[in-house]
């Protein structure tokens, strides 16, 4: 999800294709994403995998449930560290600079969508409509009536092809990074937040999602990725009472949680030397 001139929107991006869906939001509740998802699931049938980021739209009960009902398998990314899910994240960028180019030329976004969807990426990989449909979409563009027709593509070697260019991309990433060592559970580390690494917490276990971890800080339970959690030598943090954090966010206005009312210190009458009442 994105937004764009004050509205929201929803990408969704085929990991084989590279064909994206660019939806409007009129709201951002679970039911509207999911219905737009039933939509294209419709369309090109329920994937094996859906990946998504931690937003509460996908990580709410109904969510679950919808993925339950469509059987399909639903992994998050890891919360703060969007890379973790790259395609949606250059798909999210491709999307913008699309309708960008589009309202400042003042021509038609879904035209140009189409025309996008039917370049090649190269003569081996083809254009993400031949590799979604095996064959070119027909647009505006004169094309010759031999590209739309379906072509016996073998998707294992496409498949390999995309392998060794995402192999390629992956070592010249690695080229300039090196290998963070896995942790163990009951390990101090500290955790990344905007402030830097400021959030001392323990290792409690590793997730089922690639090189991520649960770590007990404050009281509180996050999942991060290794990236940002860093190992110290420092003795673990306090273990928090359950009781001092219900009293730390008790209600203010409950009479349990409201501070003891002051007693007016109480004075002794004395009588003067003209006799009159003096307090």
């Amino acid at each position: 999800m994105f937004e764009w001139h004050g509205q929201q929107y929803q990408v969704l991006v085929d990991s084989y294709s590279g064909w994206y869906e660019i939806d409007l939001l009129r709201d951002t509740t679970s039911a509207a994403v999911i219905t737009k998802l039933k939509r294209h699931f419709s369309v090109h049938g329920t994937p094996h995998t859906l990946i998504t980021d931690n937003a509460r739209q996908y990580t709410s009960q109904r969510f679950k449930d919808f993925a339950k009902q469509w059987d399909f398998n639903h992994v998050t990314s890891s919360p703060e560290y969007p890379q973790s899910n790259g395609l949606a994240e250059r798909a999210v960028r491709s999307a913008k600079h699309l309708m960008e180019k589009s309202h400042r030329d003042g021509t038609d976004v879904f035209l140009n969508l189409l025309n996008i969807r039917n370049i090649p990426r190269d003569q081996a990989l083809g254009s993400p409509a031949e590799r979604l449909m095996s064959r070119q979409t027909r647009s505006a563009l004169p094309v010759s009536n031999k590209l739309l027709e379906p072509a016996q593509k073998n998707t294992k070697q496409v498949t390999a092809l995309l392998q060794n260019k995402r192999l390629a991309q992956k070592q010249y990433y690695d080229a300039s990074s090196r290998p963070l060592q896995p942790l163990a559970e009951g390990q101090v580390v500290r955790m990344q937040t905007t402030k830097g690494h400021d959030r001392l917490g323990t290792v409690k276990g590793r997730c089922k999602e690639p090189r991520s971890y649960i770590i007990e800080s404050d009281g509180g339970t996050y999942r991060r990725n290794r990236h940002h959690i860093f190992p110290v030598a420092e003795p673990p943090p306090r273990k928090v009472d359950p009781a001092d954090l219900n009293h730390q966010y008790a209600d203010p206005a409950a009479p349990d949680s409201l501070p003891p009312t002051p007693q007016t210190p109480r004075v002794t009458p004395s009588i003067n030397k003209h006799n009159r009442l003096d307090s």
